[in-house]
């Protein structure tokens, strides 16, 4: 190889590098660092579209992806409770509210779970997060199984239960990028 060739490959490897590298500290560019990060999650299309739904995505760094991820996962929780709650209200079946009311009160420590897990992140206690977001999806899992405890009874709201479940999935595997 020649000099001048040998000084091209090596710029071609520096030009490169920096979108080969994640570590907890490097700010890529935008999608770059939410593409490469979402690559570490089961539910990488979710993980994609989420954290590319809030603006501040784009200029921020794996600390940032991580708030905005468990911001994502609260606000769910949040809906999801309502939701629950007003069904309760509706309906005439008294096992059927026993189990809504249950639900109503795991979506509400799950959510309180999540607040937890962000004052976590800001002071950088990684394994909390990884406890709180762990305990906000086993309540969601707890309200799901409680549906089965009588035969002809199902989870009516199933979907948002898998939902909640994958976006703190995708917390939890975002946190675990900083150990």
């Amino acid at each position: 190889m020649n000099p001048s060739s040998i000084s091209h490959f090596v710029l071609l490897v520096i030009s490169l590098l920096p979108n080969q590298i994640l570590c907890r500290d490097q700010s890529l560019e935008g999608i770059d660092l939410i593409t490469k990060t979402c690559e570490h999650t089961r539910f990488r299309t979710l993980c994609i579209a989420a954290l590319t739904s809030d603006t501040e995505s784009k200029s921020t760094n794996l600390h940032g992806l991580a708030e905005i991820s468990l911001k994502i996962a609260l606000s769910n929780a949040s809906e999801t409770h309502d939701y629950i709650s007003e069904l309760a209200g509706k309906t005439k079946d008294k096992y059927m509210q026993q189990c809504l009311e249950d639900c109503s009160e795991n979506y509400r420590q799950a959510a309180l779970q999540i607040e937890d897990s962000m004052k976590a992140l800001s002071s950088k206690g990684y394994e909390n997060v990884k406890t709180w977001v762990s305990g906000a999806m086993s309540n969601a899992e707890s309200c799901q199984e409680g549906f089965h405890g009588k035969r002809g009874y199902k989870c009516p709201f199933s979907m948002m239960n898998k939902f909640f479940s994958q976006l703190c999935s995708i917390s939890l595997s975002i946190t675990n990028l900083f150990d």
